[in-house]
C-alpha cells in the first residue's frame, strides 16, 4: 500500500491527539459544567412557570376584588331600597336578592381563602427556583473557569499534535487519506491495522474476529481488505 507508513505515523498522532481531546471532554469540571447548566436551566423553567401562575393569580384577586366591591355596592343600594320599600312583596324581593349576594359574597371570601394557600406555594415555588437558579449559575461560572485553564493548559499540544498530521498529510495520497477519515468518523481507533495471524494462513482483525476466506483473499492478493464485521482497514505486512 503506497506510503502506508506515512499513514501510519499520522494515525499514531491522530490517536494521541484524540486522548488528549477525550481527556478534555470527559474532564470532571466538564460533566459538572453540564449538570450544572441542566439544573440551572430547570429552574430557569420553574421561575417562568411561577411567574405564570402568579399572574393568574393576581388577575384572579383584581377580579375577585372588582365583583366582590360590584356586590357591595349592590347591597347598599338593596338596602336603601329596602328602608324605602313599603309593600311587603317588594321588601321579600329585596330581601332575597339581598341574601343571594350574600352568598355570592361568601363565596369569594371561601376562594380567596383557597387560593391564599396556593398563592404560598408559588411564592416558595418561585423563591427556590431563583436561588437555585444563582447557585447553578455561580457554580457554572467557576467551573466553566476551570475548565477553560484546563483546555488553555492543553492547546500548545493539540496545536503541535495537529501541526505534525497536517504536514504529514501532504505525503499521503488523497484516495488513502479518504479512506481513513470515512473509517475514523464512525470513531473507530486505530482505523488501520495490521494483521493479526492466528494460525498458518488464517488472520484475525485488530476487533478480534477472523476474516472470512474472500477477506483474507483479498489480503494476500492487494495487501490490505476492511474488516467484514467492524470495517477497519487492514494492512499484511511485507
Amino acid at each position: 500500500m503506497e506510503n502506508l507508513e506515512k499513514l501510519l505515523e499520522y494515525q499514531k498522532i491522530d490517536i494521541e491527539l484524540r486522548k488528549v481531546l477525550d481527556e478534555i471532554e470527559r474532564s470532571d469540571d466538564g460533566k459538572k459544567m453540564e449538570q450544572a447548566r441542566t439544573e440551572f436551566n430547570n429552574a430557569k423553567v420553574k421561575v417562568t412557570e411561577t411567574e405564570k401562575a402568579a399572574e393568574n393569580i393576581v388577575a384572579f384577586y383584581n377580579n375577585a376584588l372588582a365583583y366582590y366591591e360590584e356586590c357591595l355596592k349592590k347591597i347598599d343600594e338593596i338596602a336603601v331600597k329596602m328602608a324605602a320599600a313599603e309593600d311587603l312583596g317588594e321588601q321579600r324581593e329585596l330581601a332575597s336578592q339581598l341574601e343571594k349576594l350574600r352568598s355570592k359574597l361568601a363565596e369569594i371570601e371561601k376562594n380567596l381563602a383557597e387560593r391564599a394557600d396556593r398563592t404560598d406555594k408559588v411564592i416558595m415555588s418561585y423563591l427556590d427556583g431563583q436561588d437555585r437558579g444563582k447557585k447553578m449559575r455561580s457554580l457554572y461560572n467557576s467551573l466553566k473557569e476551570r475548565f477553560a485553564q484546563l483546555k488553555n493548559s492543553k492547546e500548545p499540544l493539540i496545536n503541535e499534535l495537529r501541526a505534525k498530521m497536517a504536514a504529514i498529510e501532504k505525503d499521503i495520497p488523497a484516495t488513502l487519506m479518504a479512506q481513513y477519515k470515512a473509517i475514523t468518523a464512525e470513531h473507530l481507533y486505530p482505523a488501520f491495522v495490521r494483521a493479526r495471524e492466528a494460525e498458518r494462513n488464517r488472520y484475525r482483525c485488530f476487533c478480534g474476529l477472523e476474516l472470512s476466506q474472500k477477506a483474507k483473499s483479498e489480503l494476500l492478493d492487494k495487501g490490505s481488505c476492511r474488516c467484514e464485521t467492524c470495517r477497519r482497514l487492514i494492512y499484511l505486512d511485507k
